[in-house]
């Protein structure tokens, strides 16, 4: 079950990324001004994203180790009732 899911969300990664770079082929220039001001309204939008993403993650680092250590078991178990390891 857990591989099928990982395949799947193989081919999406693998399809966005090669729709993204497709896409970078047929940019046309834009010519067109960007203020300073927007530049640095931007960079602390971004800043507070990564910021914000990364007290999360550290809150809640537990929680997310725990998780990916049961569905790891869960692998182990299968794998042991099939007889493969």
């Amino acid at each position: 079950m857990e591989d099928i899911f990982v395949k799947k969300i193989f081919k999406i990664l693998t399809s966005a990324y090669f729709s993204f770079w497709a896409s970078m082929l047929f940019v046309r220039d834009a010519n067109a001004y960007i203020d300073p001001s927007t530049t640095a309204m931007l960079t602390q939008i971004i800043a507070g994203i990564f910021i914000s993403l990364g007290l999360t993650i550290g809150i809640f680092r537990r929680k997310i180790i725990m998780f990916f250590q049961k569905i790891h078991v869960k692998i182990l178990q299968k794998k042991i009732e099939r007889g493969k390891l």
